[in-house]
């Protein structure tokens, strides 16, 4: 069966009414931003919930996201994504090309572009209509160099070739097994550029050796793995940076020791 017509109108902010962010939620979130130095301001908050009620509105005939509470909207969305923010801002400078990969619902996209409006932000998502829908929601965020585009990764050269090998940060987060996001990423990144995924628990044994064995082949190298919890209760959750190096390495060297980075702090032994 073919999907019915896509509505432009449909996509647009404007069709749905504004929904709140306030109470538990907006208190939580505020203050898990002030434990990773992320700070929240009145126009932070008032992006974030132009975000929320479009993405409630569409995800109401288009398949983005099974989380739509506010609680899980700020806490597995933004959140999550905002956790890498203190990365994505050492590692790229005012106008840096920064593009997220198989985008979906816009995250970590859309919070990223929120916090650092000042780069240069492209979400690609390989499904038309999803792309369809982020190149509304961008709009509402302060950024002004923002887009959204419709490819897959190893697709660069034909599909934007103003993209290809010329990427400073590719992010990725819910995408699929970090092997699979560094064959799509390798025709975006350009030497000296990094791949961040943002990954869940499953990411240990199997997945990590994979992608491992992946980023010596293709030229990357796994430069920095983090780990932290969106809360104390939460399972570890890990940040994994990835560098393009100019030609491919031989050794597999990692730069340094796993690290641990900003969750929400747990509680030592007593």
């Amino acid at each position: 069966m073919n999907p019915r017509p896509l509505d432009a109108e449909m996509l647009k902010p404007s069709a749905y009414p504004r929904l709140a962010l306030e109470g538990e939620p907006w208190a939580w979130f505020e203050q898990a931003c002030a434990d990773i130095g992320a700070p929240v301001t009145p126009a932070h908050h008032a992006v974030l919930e132009a975000l929320y009620s479009h993405l409630v509105g569409v995800n109401t005939w288009l398949n983005l996201t099974r989380l739509t509470s506010p609680a899980e909207y700020l806490k597995f969305h933004v959140f999550d994504s905002l956790t890498a923010l203190g990365l994505v801002e050492d590692l790229t400078e005012p106008g840096a090309l920064c593009l997220d990969l198989g985008s979906g619902g816009g995250y970590p996209g859309l919070p990223l572009m929120t916090w650092l409006p000042d780069r240069r932000w492209v979400l690609v998502d390989s499904r038309g209509r999803k792309a369809a829908f982020l190149a509304e929601a961008v709009t509402l965020t302060p950024c002004r160099q923002a887009e959204a585009a419709s490819f897959r990764g190893r697709e660069a050269a034909h599909a934007r070739p103003d993209l290809a090998r010329q990427c400073d940060l590719v992010t990725a987060r819910a995408v699929g097994p970090a092997d699979a996001v560094l064959e799509e990423a390798e025709a975006l990144v350009r030497p000296g550029g990094f791949v961040l995924m943002l990954k869940g628990p499953s990411f240990l044994d199997q997945e990590r050796q994979a992608a491992a064995d992946c980023a010596e082949r293709l030229g990357f190298e796994m430069a920095q793995e983090l780990t932290m919890a969106l809360d104390e209760a939460d399972p570890e959750r890990f940040l994994v940076l990835f560098e393009r190096q100019a030609l491919p390495r031989h050794g597999g060297q990692r730069r340094g020791p796993p690290g641990r980075h900003r969750g929400r702090p747990r509680p030592g032994p007593a």
